[in-house]
């Protein structure tokens, strides 16, 4: 199979985005049947320092951390450590938090790593719901507490469902890397630099070093994107009722907890790198692997909508035709609120990253519709 239209398409959803200044600057890999077909670093990490992106630029990941926090949950479960069918209450015995009956169900691994655990992101409730009262960090905008603090405030607040009845996004992922921790007994920065990238030999982690090339953030915005400094709150176009708060330095912060769903930061290689061992690399057994990509949703996608389901690593096409964007079943697509997109196509071999510094565009705009109508080619 010739990537030649995939690339072509690519190329041309960069060019566009750029031409039109809908985001900044992008990194876009390609690999196919395990080898680097296409990398295009484009536009400007810093446009204020006129910097360019490079390969080897690190930016904020956001929810990119989600399938690194789900890799380390996966060779603790391969080495027999962790089981998906635990309660959360064997790792955490104070997190319990009630329905509003008053029972404490309970919450397990599987729950967490599905997004059925009954919990939820402060972005999804109005600006002063349960999460907001509460002081619930979603790892992104805010910084100042610790993990087990924020668990706490998490555990506060009744659950609306009980967990495996219906998915939300949330911050299971968060809870999911205090597991970790837990079943690790180590820090969770230790635990995925143990786990997951020095065994990989890749650069990301909670925290950018300050030698790094880190990318400046910018916020949709016309004519052009405005530059995040400080706290920096972004509407969802797509949602207008959400909104997203940022805090672009918290990555430079060492008092700042590291959120398994949302902290991290890294090269567009490295994420490249990790999303290929959910596709096809040695790193997992090949049933886990498996396990990793199937679907554990039983309605529509809530975000996705129709001929999507939602698996461990993410979003995962169910019915081709009815996904409607040339997606093959089985094929996995997330992204994160700082600008990214990502798409493992087992079917056709391929894995696909698109790290942008321009929210949202890079993750919900037309930018990202681009790359996974060029991903379909």
């Amino acid at each position: 199979m010739s990537p030649a239209a995939c690339i072509a398409a690519l190329d041309r959803a960069v060019e566009s985005a750029l031409a039109e200044r809908r985001i900044v600057g992008c990194v876009v890999l390609l690999a196919e049947d395990g080898r680097l077909v296409h990398a295009r670093a484009a536009g400007l990490a810093d446009r204020e320092a006129d910097r360019p992106m490079r390969q080897a630029t690190w930016l904020r990941y956001a929810s990119v951390s989600k399938p690194f926090t789900t890799v380390a949950a996966l060779r603790l479960i391969q080495a027999g450590r962790l089981s998906p069918e635990d309660p959360v209450t064997r790792w955490l015995p104070d997190f319990a938090p009630a329905l509003p009956d008053g029972s404490r169900p309970a919450i397990t691994v599987d729950q967490l790593m599905s997004h059925l655990a009954g919990l939820d992101y402060g972005f999804n409730q109005p600006p002063d719901g349960p999460y907001a009262r509460a002081g619930v960090s979603d790892g992104i905008g805010d910084s100042g507490i610790s993990l087990a603090e924020n668990l706490r405030r998490i555990a506060s607040v009744p659950l609306d469902r009980p967990p495996g009845t219906r998915w939300r996004y949330s911050v299971a992922t968060d809870v999911l890397g205090a597991v970790i921790e837990a079943a690790a007994d180590m820090p969770l920065p230790e635990a995925m630099a143990r786990l997951v990238t020095d065994p990989l030999g890749i650069e990301a982690g909670f925290q950018a070093p300050d030698a790094v090339d880190l990318a400046a953030n910018y916020a949709d915005a016309r004519p052009e994107p405005q530059r995040m400094r400080g706290p920096t709150r972004v509407r969802n176009r797509l949602q207008p009722e959400q909104s997203y708060a940022y805090l672009p330095e918290r990555i430079r912060d060492p008092s700042a907890f590291p959120s398994g769903g949302g902290g991290m930061a890294g090269t567009a290689e490295a994420a490249l790198a990790l999303l290929e061992t959910l596709r096809d690399g040695p790193f997992l057994a090949e049933n886990l692997r498996a396990e990793v990509r199937r679907n554990r949703i039983r309605q529509r996608h809530p975000l996705r909508g129709a001929g999507w389901g939602h698996a461990w690593a993410g979003a995962v096409v169910t019915d081709a035709d009815a996904a409607g964007i040339g997606l093959p079943q089985g094929c996995l697509g997330w992204g994160g609120i700082y600008g990214h997109s990502w798409i493992v196509d087992p079917a056709r071999g391929r894995s696909l990253v698109a790290l942008t510094n321009t929210a949202i565009e890079g993750m919900n705009g037309a930018f990202a519709v681009e790359i996974a109508a060029a991903a379909a080619q």
